[in-house]
């Protein structure tokens, strides 16, 4: 596993319409603040599943304060597994925050963000069962941080305090158990650390290998107001819910996959409040594995539920050439962009 640069931030009804129809035009209505959004499709006959517009509240004016993509474009893409190894992997993350960790959440949306490594969601690690993970957090924020590794059993008391600005911290962990796991920020309140972008994936591989598939890491989470809006993160529905960092990123630019080959898709939520409900439109899970354990694995599924703070693995393929969108079932937030598409090709 490559090491990670830690002192520079990264990253960056009415007429019946055909599915693509419906969602091209959500896009557009997702991009002007305070528009009403319709994310949806209809076909054969049957309604649109999103019949009324979901208003998003209005945001910061964006012209008001610089804003760049949550993270880099291929941020789904994983970097590929590895065999075991004996010496540690180096993993440091920096955290940001305050006004020029603005991000775009949407498009013309921007919010206010705390994060790691300049980047919604964090980068990705991927590690081996049994690998030592050699792990270092700096603080450049203006407030405390901390780091909470799902995949880690370690002490918290120890290694899971908050860190003042401008201080560092080191600590060694072991990565004992295959899975897919969520790691966050942990210092209070911790509802606004995560809301506010302070997370990432972990993905552990079993020690004997998985075999040969398109990978692809999706990490659910939700917006509230412009940023560190507290109050609206405990009491209010999210405004944006999102994959990888901001709503509708895979409308544009689809993520790719072959007729045949099998696509594996390791899925986080990050929350902090909203369970997925991830499906696949036009497709079946063949395999699915809760936390991403390939102890835990099961048969075909049509739809996974993910809780916040958790994961899973899933695996698929497609039958024909096409457009499939990726969704969470949880239509209310499916609506507020949390869609994307796959793009098949023979």
């Amino acid at each position: 596993m490559p090491d990670h640069d830690a002192t520079s931030p990264r990253g960056a009804g009415g007429p019946r319409l055909s599915r693509r129809g419906v969602l091209q035009a959500g896009g557009v209505a997702l991009g002007g603040l305070g528009a009403s959004a319709l994310v949806g499709y209809a076909t054969g006959g049957h309604s649109p599943l999103f019949p009324a517009p979901i208003s998003l509240a209005a945001a910061a004016d964006p012209s008001a304060v610089p804003a760049r993509e949550p993270s880099p474009m291929d941020f789904a893409v994983l970097p590929p597994a590895r065999p075991h190894q004996a010496k540690p992997v180096d993993f440091a993350l920096t955290g940001y925050d305050g006004p020029n960790q603005t991000i775009l959440i949407a498009p013309g949306r921007p919010y206010v963000s705390m994060n790691f490594d300049g980047q919604v969601p964090a980068p990705t690690l991927r590690v081996t069962e049994g690998d030592v993970v050699r792990f270092t957090l700096h603080n450049a924020g203006a407030f405390q941080h901390s780091i909470d590794f799902h995949a880690a059993q370690t002490s918290w008391s120890a290694n899971y305090q908050s860190i003042d600005p401008g201080a560092s911290f080191t600590f060694e962990w072991t990565a004992h158990h295959p899975g897919a796991f969520m790691y966050h920020c942990g210092t209070p309140p911790v509802i606004m650390h995560i809301a506010d972008g302070m997370y990432g994936a972990v993905i552990v591989d079993p020690a004997e290998g998985r075999p040969a598939a398109r990978e692809y890491v999706i990490v659910q989470s939700e917006f509230y107001g412009a940023g560190g809006d507290v109050n609206a993160m405990l009491n209010a529905p999210p405004d944006v819910v999102c994959f990888n960092g901001q709503a509708l990123r895979y409308q544009a630019n689809p993520l790719p996959a072959a007729v045949g080959e099998v696509v594996r898709l390791f899925v986080v939520n990050a929350g902090p409040n909203s369970t997925s409900a991830f499906h696949v439109i036009g497709a079946l899970f063949d395999r699915y594995e809760p936390e991403g354990n390939p102890a835990n694995a099961v048969g075909m599924h049509q739809t996974i539920n993910v809780p916040p703070g958790d994961g899973a693995m899933v695996e698929l393929t497609f039958d024909a050439p096409g457009q499939y969108p990726f969704v969470t079932h949880r239509f209310s937030d499916a609506s507020k962009g949390a869609l994307g598409l796959f793009d098949v090709t023979a």
